[in-house]
Parts: structure tokens; C-alpha cells; sequence
């Protein structure tokens, strides 16, 4: 175990206490809150304009970005609120316990998966910058398992987003 290792290893310890802290519904529920804020300030900010404009007199630009940074934050306070109900439903169920033993093998997997992702983009780059040797990048135990974790995710997200769809001519029979 090198230098390396101890530098990855820091990371996931941080995501295993951080997780399990929180619980597996709060992990959860904080990237569902991310993207489904996102996703929903983008196509919904302009509720939040239109009733911003009956109400203030801004010009059109800034009220477009207030409308979509408050509607962000609304709904990752909902969404966080939904995840910390559900953590105390399963806590008064005595299953407090799972929550937070769950949450800490996601919160260790959430890192494992960002960290990975990053590795794939640094070997691309390394093969110019040679900032990492690759006797180091053997030489460690949680390098490549991390990669390949960010490896599989990515290879199966693109996999979904760029599968065509198949046109056969045979007939299918049930």
C-alpha cells in the first residue's frame, strides 16, 4: 500500500462516514435532489418568472436567472425534506440501522464512481503530462478497481444513451 492508496483510500473513507451519517435515503435523495432540480429549473423556471414578474419590475434577464436559481432551490429543499421523512419512517420502524449501513456502502460507492470517472479522463491526459507512472498505477491496490468502477458506469450510460434501435426482419414469436 502506497502513497497512492492512502491518497484514494481518503476519499472513500470520507463517503463511507459521510454516508453512513446520513443514511441511504438522505444519499439518495441529495443526487436525486441535484438533478431533479436541475432538470426542473430548466423546464419549470418560467412558472416561477411569470409570478417573479406580476410582482417585481426586473428586467427579463435577471428575473430568468432568479427564477431558475430559486426554483432549483425549492425543489432541492423538497427533495431533501421527501429523503429526511423517509429516514425517519425507517427509524421508527427499528431499521435505522440498515439505513445507515446502506447509506455508508453508497456513499463509499458514490465516490468509488466519481473518482473513477475523474481516473478516466486523468489516463487520457497522463499519456502526454506522465504525471502518474505506471509501476505507481500497478503498484496500487485501489487504483484500477476504482477505474474500472467509473469504467463500467460510464461504458453502460453510454451504452443506453447511444443504442440504436434495432431493426430486425425476423419475426418475433411469444
Amino acid at each position: 500500500m502506497g502513497l497512492l492508496d492512502i491518497l484514494l483510500g481518503l476519499p472513500l473513507i470520507w463517503g463511507l462516514w459521510k454516508g453512513y451519517n446520513n443514511g441511504l435515503f438522505m444519499e439518495i435523495a441529495s443526487i436525486v435532489a441535484l438533478v431533479a432540480g436541475i432538470f426542473g429549473a430548466i423546464h419549470f423556471s418560467y412558472i416561477t418568472g411569470n409570478y417573479l414578474s406580476n410582482h417585481l419590475d426586473w428586467n427579463e434577464r435577471n428575473m430568468s436567472i432568479i427564477a431558475f436559481i430559486i426554483t432549483l432551490i425549492l425543489i432541492i429543499i423538497v427533495v431533501n425534506l421527501a429523503g429526511k421523512l423517509l429516514t425517519k419512517v425507517v427509524n421508527f420502524a427499528m431499521l435505522g440501522w440498515l439505513n445507515k449501513i446502506a447509506g455508508g456502502i453508497f456513499g463509499t460507492l458514490k465516490v468509488a464512481i466519481l473518482l473513477g470517472a475523474a481516473f478516466i479522463f486523468f489516463d487520457r491526459m497522463d499519456t502526454t503530462l506522465n504525471l502518474l507512472s505506471d509501476e505507481t498505477k500497478k503498484e496500487s491496490i485501489l487504483y484500477q478497481p476504482i477505474k474500472d468502477i467509473g469504467a463500467l458506469i460510464f461504458d453502460t450510460v453510454l451504452k443506453t444513451e447511444a443504442m440504436p434501435e434495432e431493426s430486425s426482419e425476423e419475426s418475433m414469436t411469444i
